[in-house]
């Protein structure tokens, strides 16, 4: 048996999977995101007893070889389909996304970088800089 698929595809699935696997181990149930969204996961961080609402995350997850602070490669056109307009590129820090995270090939840790740390860094820049811990859920018992 076999089905085609590519390698891009399954290196996806895993990254998202351990990142998922990352936050439940830290007390959070991360929920997907609809298509077409800015980030890929959304974190319900309860509520803010100084502004008594609710608080959310969103995070946005990359591949170690993909890894980027946009939505498109920097520079890159893309199209919609054969002679269609160009997709819609934007930075990730400008649709105010809290985290960009991946999985570190070397390590095969998850990393995490908030928005203040990410800003529009190119993805050189971005995998020399110091990631920071996601915080734990205090309210697990």
């Amino acid at each position: 048996m076999s089905l085609i698929i590519s390698q891009g595809r399954l290196t996806a699935a895993g990254t998202h999977n351990k990142v998922k696997l990352d936050l439940i181990s830290k007390g959070w149930i991360p929920t997907d995101a609809a298509e077409e969204q800015p980030f890929d996961i959304i974190i319900d961080m309860g509520i803010n007893h100084k502004t008594k609402k609710r608080e959310f995350q969103t995070l946005q997850v990359k591949s170690w070889k993909t890894l980027k602070t946009s939505s498109r490669p920097s520079g890159g056109i893309e199209k919609v389909s054969e002679g269609g307009k160009e997709r819609n590129t934007y930075w990730y820090f400008d649709q105010y996304i809290d985290w960009i995270v991946s999985v570190n090939p070397k390590t095969n840790n998850v990393v995490y970088w908030n928005r203040e740390i990410y800003q529009k860094k190119m993805p050189g820049q971005l995998k020399k800089t110091t990631p920071v811990n996601f915080p734990k859920n205090m309210g697990v018992f």
